[in-house]
């Protein structure tokens, strides 16, 4: 039975973040013949994931959908109170929609290449929840202003990635187009991507800054403040449609 790997991603965005709370992701290689265990430590809920990493047979142009159930974006804010301490806000959604198609090969710039192409996926601003609903609504009408800019966009038209022969995991930085408030920005991800039981499985990180796309950081004059740079963290299965 095939088994395929993806490599995604996708920036939900906010007011906030950091890269102090950005989930690190840790991985010990054992060798043994075609097969290597690999462990995977997420920061988030302190959770460890041991995976199997398998060589693959090719395939082409594979098409893989969002499941929104098993997913999520998150914000990380550093919120600095009158020089004094630093809180690390994190808000979260898991209305994501969207997908891509994928393709494995042998190539001239490695073992064999994943091919990324049509990705396009789309995160719902508006349902961002950090557990405060004032700061939710301030996000919503004032800062993001996201009930005016609802969505947050990824794409990448084609991006080739070296892979190690025919591995089922690929840890690389990706660059794609990010859509915010109707302004475009190329943004890199550093993403760790593998596939278990048919699922592709994306841990990803990045940051980004309010002002790129039209906005300063929220503030609370002689209170509080949030500090640039927002980090970025997603945590996504793709299944294949």
């Amino acid at each position: 039975m095939r088994k395929y790997i993806v490599l995604i991603v996708f920036l939900s965005f906010c007011s906030q973040t950091s890269t102090e709370e950005i989930s690190n992701v840790t991985s010990t290689e054992t060798t043994a013949s075609e097969t290597q265990s690999e462990e995977i430590i997420e920061n988030d809920d302190t959770t460890t994931t041991t995976i199997e990493v398998v060589q693959l047979d090719t395939f082409t142009n594979i098409d893989y959908l969002i499941d929104d159930e098993k997913s999520k974006v998150s914000y990380l804010a550093p919120k600095d109170f009158l020089n004094a301490n630093l809180e690390i806000v994190r808000g979260s959604t898991r209305k994501i929609i969207g997908g891509f198609k994928l393709s494995l090969d042998s190539c001239d710039l490695a073992d064999s290449c994943l091919l990324i192409t049509d990705l396009l996926i789309s995160v719902d601003l508006t349902t961002l929840n950090s557990g405060n609903s004032i700061r939710d609504n301030q996000i919503r009408n004032n800062w993001l202003e996201s009930n005016l800019f609802p969505s947050a966009t990824y794409k990448i038209s084609e991006l080739t990635l070296p892979n190690n022969d025919f591995d089922s995991k690929i840890d690389e930085t990706i660059v794609g187009i990010l859509t915010i408030r109707n302004i475009e920005v190329s943004v890199p991800f550093s993403v760790t991507a593998y596939m278990e039981n048919d699922e592709i499985k994306i841990f990803g990180i990045t940051e980004i800054d309010t002002t790129w796309f039209g906005f300063d950081a929220p503030t609370k004059f002689n209170a509080w403040e949030v500090l640039n740079p927002i980090g970025i963290e997603v945590d996504l299965v793709a299944k294949r449609k």
